[in-house]
């Protein structure tokens, strides 16, 4: 079952709960948060994103997320405890001990994959419905080239 914490529980109180109803268990089908989509009107910030998806958490600082709340093609990865960095604002509360990489947009999947097999985090990979409106998130843009030809 997939498990979910917010942006405050993943960057400053790490040791909480994931997002849960308790209500979810009343259900014999799987309960989720409910979801809106992103407008893709501009980049997605970690500020932006109230609920994520966790895809791996591991002790030491790490952990690969998914923006559920808005729902986007955003990938969050942190990549271990770094208590000297500049402290950020999140909703009012800062958080400093994170190193964080994100990943946005078409593409972001894959850039995401690429950076984990390089640090040697393990990913499981399932195949997914992608509806046809939002396939352009999925694949690399090419940009055409120009070849030009000597007289």
């Amino acid at each position: 079952m997939p498990q979910f914490r917010s942006t405050y529980n993943i960057l400053t109180k790490y040791d909480e709960d994931e997002v849960h109803n308790d209500n979810w268990f009343d259900s014999d089908k799987m309960e989720l948060p409910p979801k809106g989509n992103w407008d893709y009107g501009r980049e997605m910030q970690i500020e932006d994103v109230d609920i994520w998806e966790i895809i791996n958490e591991q002790t030491g600082g790490i952990g690969v997320y998914a923006a559920w709340v808005p729902y986007a093609e955003f990938y969050m990865l942190t990549t271990g405890n770094n208590y000297n960095n500049d402290t950020r604002w999140v909703r009012g509360t800062p958080y400093y001990h994170k190193n964080i990489e994100t990943f946005y947009g078409p593409g972001a999947q894959k850039k995401l994959f690429r950076r984990c097999k390089e640090l040697g985090i393990d990913l499981a990979v399932y195949k997914t419905y992608v509806p046809e409106d939002e396939m352009w998130l999925h694949t690399e843009k090419v940009e055409p080239k120009t070849i030009i030809f000597p007289k």
